[in-house]
């Protein structure tokens, strides 16, 4: 009962946190639109940096990657450095929490259910997890993102690649080190669901890829 009890609560947590709507928010509030009724009509700090600009996107982007740390770091700290540590559920905890919150996030129960397409809450993933695996993903995001000038198959390709380094860091390099939780196949598992249901948010960029019609960037050369 009791881990039953602990799994809802990481789900609860990570999926309120998840869904608030930073990017509905900013806009409703600063310039009185709804960003998912123009550009993409999405809700993700892409978008938002189209439609309100740069400054406002990268702001959307910041908040999204606070509001999954947050719980991520909340349920771990709370299962490993409470009573409820004999239960053993540290890793399992902010692993359920993590991937509440990228659910909250593709579909918000403040926003009508309609929401970015994850790419903010993987990033928040790495980033609160493991520094090597951030640093790796940054580095072939912009790779990509220079050489294909496209977000979304940048996006797409570097959820795929750390997902499979994943293993390789746990299993061959053990995290150099740079592991923030404790990690196992459960970590591989938790980015394999994200990067699935990423790229499912992106059918249509995909569509648009694959007939030459996705927009692409401008701001690099």
């Amino acid at each position: 009962m009791a881990i039953f009890l602990i799994v809802l609560s990481c789900i609860v947590l990570g999926y309120l946190f998840g869904s608030i709507p930073s990017s509905v928010i900013i806009g409703k509030v600063f310039f009185h639109k709804d960003v998912r009724d123009y550009g993409s009509k999405n809700a993700g700090g892409t978008n938002a940096g189209r439609v309100f600009g740069k400054k406002v996107g990268l702001i959307v982007i910041f908040l999204d990657i606070l509001k999954t740390i947050i719980p991520i770091y909340a349920a771990y700290c709370v299962l490993a450095y409470t009573s409820l540590n004999q239960y053993s559920m540290q890793e399992l905890g902010y692993i359920i929490t993590a991937f509440s919150c990228l659910i909250g996030h593709c579909f918000p129960i403040f926003a009508q259910f309609k929401g970015g397409k994850a790419v903010s809450s993987f990033a928040a993933i790495c980033i609160a997890t493991n520094w090597l695996i951030t640093l790796v993903g940054l580095f072939v995001f912009l790779l990509i993102l220079k050489l294909k000038k496209y977000v979304s198959l940048s996006s797409i390709l570097t959820s795929i690649f750390l997902t499979l380094f994943s293993l390789l860091d746990i299993y061959v390099f053990n995290g150099l080190g740079m592991w923030l939780f404790p990690s196992s196949i459960y970590y591989f598992v938790l980015l394999l669901c994200s990067t699935i249901l990423l790229i499912i948010r992106h059918h249509a960029n995909i569509s648009r890829l694959v007939h030459h019609e996705e927009r692409k960037i401008t701001w690099m050369k």
